[in-house]
């Protein structure tokens, strides 16, 4: 027995490393299968975010290509809106507030006052004596001269605040009327000064025209920053618009796999040329389409798309317009289709690749003093979209 038990205890202290070996071997197997797939799912959501990405900058390249053009309704502003009177503030309340407020300070001592005189009359009826009738007498005296002033000193009171009152009430009602008198006056020289700004809009004023630029331009939104130059004199605006670099056009597309998998397909040379084209002249259509939406004097809009992916500055697109074509061209489907109904003038290679033009200048402007023109210029960055910002960057 004693050799059995040998044997027994032997065996189980050689098995014992066995197992803790296998025990550390399994629970690593479990901890390394475990940050395998936390590494897998973190690498599916890269994945994911990626090509959201990429399909978020093609959105907003293809969304350019949406003219939208509604021209603008000035004459509604010409009618003056009526001042709005506030709701006035009732003051009348003011006076028995406070007279009751008054009132309650003096009711408690008053009241005591006739209850002690009660009670000492009623002593008279229950303790019938000389001494009795003479005291009575002198403290119901006395408290009837205290609670006579007391009441004088309540009317008195009562009446200087509602003297105070209503005078404070009546200053009151004269401020709040002043104070409305003074928004209505402020509301009409508002409404004048609006109407007199409308009306030299509509009238032609470049001043107006300026302005009117200066607040609708910058909104346009564009999925990267870019530059506007804007020379205005009478009815005619030329316009040089500083277009995004090429490389602003992703040069793969992306999908996800089955297994969520980002996957590249490169684009040809042919495919990006055509869609930097069609970005470009919807670039030039969104801007002309805001000058003539917002400018009701415009006639005419010399246009120039300028670029500098050579090093230089060169344009690439260049057109003339005036009102009616704008409007005859805002349905088409494609910005380049727009182009063409324009007979704007552009040149491409084999790839599609747009060659440098001379821009149009405006022939009516060869007569006057240059020194008569307006100039200003226009930054558009509010609407720069996910995954543009570094392009951007990087083209700067």
């Amino acid at each position: 027995m004693s050799w059995g038990g040998y044997s027994l205890t032997k065996k189980a202290t050689i098995d014992e490393p066995k197992r803790e070996q296998y025990a550390l071997r399994s629970g690593l197997v479990k901890e390394y299968a475990s940050d395998r797939y936390y590494r897998q799912n973190a690498q599916q959501q890269r994945w994911l975010a990626e090509h959201q990405r990429h399909e978020a900058v093609e959105k907003a390249l293809m969304d350019i290509s949406k003219l939208r053009y509604e021209r603008e309704d000035y004459v509604r502003f010409l009618v003056k809106e009526p001042f709005k009177e506030p709701v006035r503030q009732e003051f009348q309340s003011l006076l028995p507030e406070r007279l009751l407020i008054a009132e309650r300070a003096f009711r408690r001592p008053i009241n005591i006052r006739w209850g002690l005189i009660a009670a000492l009359i009623l002593s008279v009826a229950l303790f019938p004596g000389t001494v009795t009738f003479i005291l009575v007498v002198i403290m119901v005296a006395t408290l009837g001269f205290l609670q006579f002033r007391t009441i004088r000193k309540l009317q008195s009171t009562l009446a200087k605040i509602e003297k105070d009152t209503r005078l404070e009430i009546e200053c009151k009602v004269r401020a709040q009327e002043e104070l409305i008198t003074q928004q209505r006056r402020i509301h009409e020289e508002a409404e004048e000064e609006r109407i007199e700004f409308y009306v030299r809009l509509l009238n032609g004023d470049l001043s107006a025209a300026i302005m009117t630029i200066d607040e609708y331009l910058p909104k346009l939104v564009l999925p990267f920053p870019m530059d506007v130059d804007l020379d205005l004199q009478g009815s005619i605006i030329r316009m040089k618009a500083w277009l995004p670099a090429k490389m602003i056009i992703p040069t793969e597309r992306t999908s996800l796999s089955e297994s969520g998998k980002i996957q590249y397909e490169k684009k040809e040379s042919i495919q990006i040329n055509k869609q930097y084209a069609e970005l470009c002249a919807a670039i030039l259509m969104q801007l002309s389409a805001v000058l003539f939406a917002k400018i009701p004097a415009l006639g005419k809009a010399y246009v120039a798309g300028m670029n500098k992916d050579s090093g230089r500055e060169e344009c690439i697109i260049t057109m003339v317009m005036d009102r009616s074509q704008m409007e005859a061209v805002s349905l088409s489907s494609t910005a380049l289709v727009a182009l063409q109904g324009l007979s704007a003038v552009y040149d491409c290679d084999e790839y599609l690749k747009l060659l440098p033009v001379e821009p149009l200048f405006p022939t009516e402007w060869q007569d006057i003093d240059l020194r008569n023109i307006r100039n200003m210029q226009v930054k558009i960055y509010q609407g720069i979209a996910p995954g543009m910002r570094n392009r951007t960057v990087d083209e700067n």
